[in-house]
């Protein structure tokens, strides 16, 4: 009987690390044991397949799913982080771990735009309301009310309904062009820094060049570079010198 037993956990442990999977920001997944390393500045998930681990930062990762729960790198407080994603949608809720714990105790509201706010507890009233202007039926009803913070998942469901709706009035009238990214003078700088850090020995290149490459992408499209990669950048570089002049000409290039 107790071998039975054991073998019904060891096929169970199986299937579960086999369910688990990463996919990564080339699309590619992979399956294996999954498991999260919480770090400074950039989580980092490590995957095992026979035996053999490789690990990602939460810059090469789009999603993965560890015991059937689903994982997404999202920024927080100058950081990425992997939160879980308690609820998908234009509006979506996410749970992540306060710090000092080892439970995803905290709530988090992504807006598809990329808006976000923690869920609050003080002043919910005013910052929910505000935060959720865009539709004035819930806005003036959290203002009223009528709804409260027990009211959240009704919420998102009433806001994404709402979201939705604005969203197919917006595409019969008029259709969404995709911006088309380009090589200029910001892109092609990171470029070239990006060789230069290529051609230098330390212990954090891995995690300067994955940084500088998400810059450059940034850069193509003409899009402003957030501060927690340039800090990030930053310190990771802190102990090159030989690029430390080179890199304060591109931050100041970059925040053109």
């Amino acid at each position: 009987m107790l071998k039975i037993v054991f073998a019904f956990l060891v096929l169970s442990l199986t299937a579960s690390a086999q369910s688990d999977f990463i996919i990564t920001s080339r699309a590619d997944t992979v399956y294996g044991e999954v498991r999260i390393l919480s770090y400074d500045l950039l989580d980092r998930v490590q995957v095992e397949v026979d035996k053999k681990k490789e690990s990602y930062t939460a810059l090469q990762v789009l999603s993965f799913q560890k015991e059937g729960v689903t994982y997404r790198p999202i920024k927080y407080e100058n950081k990425i982080v992997f939160m879980q994603l308690l609820k998908p949608g234009y509006l979506s809720l996410y749970a992540y771990k306060i710090q000092g714990q080892s439970t995803f105790d905290g709530r988090f509201l992504i807006k598809l735009n990329g808006t976000s706010q923690e869920l609050p507890n003080i002043a919910f009233k005013k910052l929910m309301s505000g935060f959720l202007e865009d539709c004035p039926s819930i806005s003036s009803q959290i203002k009223e009310g009528q709804l409260t913070r027990k009211d959240i998942e009704s919420i998102i469901d009433q806001y994404n309904l709402c979201m939705e709706t604005k969203t197919t009035s917006t595409l019969q009238i008029k259709p969404i062009e995709s911006p088309v990214p380009q090589v200029n003078e910001k892109s092609q700088s990171v470029a070239e820094f990006i060789k230069r850090v290529e051609a230098q020995e330390f212990e954090s290149k891995t995690d300067a060049l994955d940084l500088l490459k998400d810059i450059q992408i940034r850069a193509s499209k003409n899009e402003p570079i957030p501060n927690y990669l340039t800090e990030g950048l930053k310190t990771y570089l802190s102990k090159v010198p030989a690029v430390q002049d080179e890199l304060n000409s591109l931050l100041t290039l970059l925040k053109k």
